[in-house]
């Protein structure tokens, strides 16, 4: 994969990044969840990249951690309550799923 490729991937991820912080903007996602899909999002194209033994994988990883924290700036925190939920789920419409 060539230099490009991975900037094609990152404008990607960034396009994805964009989408979530309008609809956090618009109140349709919180900062929390669209963060969490930022991150899952990159996640998934920064394996790929990986398996497939291409360079540029920890450029990737690097800028789906600065959207992330961009979307949300409290993610640590929210990472954190993630990780100490039991289980993890969704409220939507005040039930949980």
């Amino acid at each position: 994969m060539t230099n490009d490729e991975i900037k094609a991937l990152i404008m990607e991820i960034r396009r994805y990044a964009e989408n979530r912080r309008g609809d956090v903007a618009r109140g349709a996602e919180t900062p929390a969840l669209a963060a969490l899909m930022v991150e899952k999002f990159g996640e998934g194209i920064a394996k790929a990249t990986q398996l497939l033994g291409v360079d540029g994988a920890n450029e990737l990883r690097r800028e789906i951690d600065r959207l992330v924290r961009e979307v949300d700036p409290h993610y640590p925190t929210h990472l954190q309550y993630r990780f100490e939920a039991r289980p993890a789920g969704l409220a939507i419409n005040g039930s949980a799923h």
